[in-house]
């Protein structure tokens, strides 16, 4: 089996921050706690998982927020863009 390419340079621990945000709703203005999304990840994510988080939010694929007390995260209109991406790339793998 050929090795999965991501767009955009994405690694596999961070397509799977951006799905599970997908599926945890955590999108636009509807972010979720960074501990649910730790928690839906677990136990796949290792520690070092921030940095995943950072290059996403540098990249403009994830918004982070912080209230009351609570770091939150969601995916933008161009995180979406991304997975919807990936997405199509993995159909056309399967042709």
């Amino acid at each position: 089996m050929p090795a999965m390419s991501f767009p955009e340079g994405i690694t596999a621990l961070q397509e799977r921050i951006l799905r599970s945000l997908w599926k945890l709703r955590g999108i636009g203005k509807d972010p979720i706690k960074e501990e649910t999304l730790r928690a839906d990840l677990s136990p796949s994510s290792p520690n070092n998982w921030t940095d995943d988080v950072t290059y996403l939010q540098n990249q403009g694929f994830v918004e982070a927020i912080s209230r009351n007390g609570h770091n939150l995260l969601s995916l933008t209109a161009l995180g979406l863009s991304i997975l919807r991406k990936i997405e199509e790339d993995r159909l056309q793998e399967l042709k």
